[in-house]
Parts: C-alpha cells; structure tokens; sequence
C-alpha cells in the first residue's frame, strides 16, 4: 500500500511538473497557438516593410526642405555681410520654387549683434531683388547646425574620395573609412 501511494505520489508530481512546463511555455507562444497577452488583435494587417525607414526618410526630407532657408556664417564671405554666389543661387532657387514665400528665412547667430543685422538686411535685399515682396527674415539658431572644421573639410572632399569631388559625397564609396590612404585629393570644399 505504502508503493501505490509513493507511486501516486510520483504520478501526481510528474503530472504538475508537465502542467507547469506547459504554462510556462504558454506564456510564449500561449496555450494551444492562442497569446492572451497579446497587443495586437486578431485579424489585424501589418505595416508593409519599409514603413518605418519611410517615416524616417520623410521627416529627414521635411527637416532638409526647412534648412534651405537658412543663411550659415559660411554663406557669407568671411566676416561681411555679402552673401557668396553660391547662397544667393539658392536663393533664386528657392524664389522659384515659392519656398521663400512658405517659411521664413533664418540667419545664423554670428555673436556679433551689428554683424547680424547687417546680413539680415543684406538677405532682405537680396530677396527683395528676387521680387519678394515681403520677406521674412530674422537670427535664429537653425534646427540642423552646419559642420565645423575638419569633418566639413572631409565632406567637402568627399570623405578622401577623388572621383567625389563635392557632388554628392555620402552617396558614393569612400573607401578606408573616408581616409585618404596617401592620395593627394583635389577639389575639394576648401580649395
């Protein structure tokens, strides 16, 4: 009698043991292919692959779009306020295209308050020979802040990269991790 209890016991034992492995694994995938803790119902469709990197993408695109208005110190030619040939190109540009009319336009801070003045009035008149009317302009520190120093040399030069000159430097291969590997690179930003 004493055996058939120690077997029962055993028997009951062994059977919690499996019961418990079976809720623990239940958790996971839940009990018999149904997850209650699940956040997502039945039926519902996924988002299509590349949703995400697309939202990424669009406000990267939005924060672009809004830094094409915006006057860097390097816009400038050295401490003037005479803008160079390259922002008042863009400035047609953007006359053009109507975004000068759709946001305003913004003038780095420079620290010095009549420097800052000056080259808002000079961007005021510049648009103005653009034939806007009204234009909008005002110091401000821009959202993207431009590059300094050697990484705005590095991407000027296209990251060691020859053959990418100052087209479009991140698009191509660098190569070694945008080193140079001994080749005297020319045309670049600074140059």
């Amino acid at each position: 009698m004493l055996n058939k209890f120690k077997s029962f016991e055993l028997a009951a034992g062994a059977l919690t043991l499996v019961s418990l492995a079976a809720i623990g694994c239940a958790s996971r995938g839940g009990f018999m292919g149904v997850d209650c803790c699940a956040d997502i119902p039945a039926g519902a469709i996924p988002e299509p692959a590349g949703a995400k990197l697309c939202d990424w993408q669009t406000a990267q695109v939005i924060s672009a779009v809004a830094d094409q208005t915006v006057f860097y110190q390097s816009d400038f030619i050295g401490t003037s306020a005479t803008l160079s040939p390259a922002a008042i190109d863009r400035m047609a540009r953007n006359a053009n295209s109507g975004l000068v009319f759709s946001q305003p336009s913004i003038v780095e801070p420079s620290g010095n308050d009549l420097r800052d003045a000056a080259r808002v009035e000079s961007v005021i008149a510049q648009l103005a020979s653009l034939g806007v009317a009204a234009p909008v302009v005002e110091v401000a520190t821009p959202a993207a802040l431009g590059m300094q120093g050697q990484l705005a040399e590095r991407v000027g030069g296209g990251f060691g990269n020859p053959i990418a000159g100052t087209g479009a430097p991140i698009s191509q291969a660098s190569g070694f991790g945008g080193q140079s590997v001994g080749m005297n690179v020319t045309g670049g930003m600074f140059q």
